[in-house]
């Protein structure tokens, strides 16, 4: 759905619209292969911005799915801007916290 970046097995690599990366609101975490459909909560994460628009590297953190606490950063992004989401972890419906692979953004 609109405004939720989702973090997805697979290569964790990828490009995006400046405009859609600035819409999001939400991330949600999509992991294949487990339980059919579990439920997955985003518990933390570390974000990198760095490219256009940006001095060196810059870094934000979320403590929910909510990005909120980044969207200064978020608003700041422009074509040539690099997000990384790091050290991205979530919960499953076990309760068990892990981490699973972040996601690298190149916005055009």
């Amino acid at each position: 759905e609109p405004g939720m970046l989702r973090f997805q097995d697979g290569t964790g690599t990828g490009k995006m619209s400046c405009i859609a990366f600035k819409n999001q609101e939400f991330c949600r975490a999509e992991l294949k292969d487990f339980e059919f459909n579990a439920k997955f909560s985003v518990v933390s994460a570390t974000v990198y911005f760095s490219g256009a628009n940006f001095r060196g590297v810059e870094k934000g953190a979320i403590s929910s799915s909510d990005l909120k606490p980044i969207k200064h950063l978020m608003q700041r992004c422009q074509l040539g801007s690099n997000v990384v989401f790091d050290d991205v972890k979530v919960k499953g419906p076990d309760n068990e916290v892990r981490t699973i692979m972040g996601l690298s953004l190149s916005l055009f």
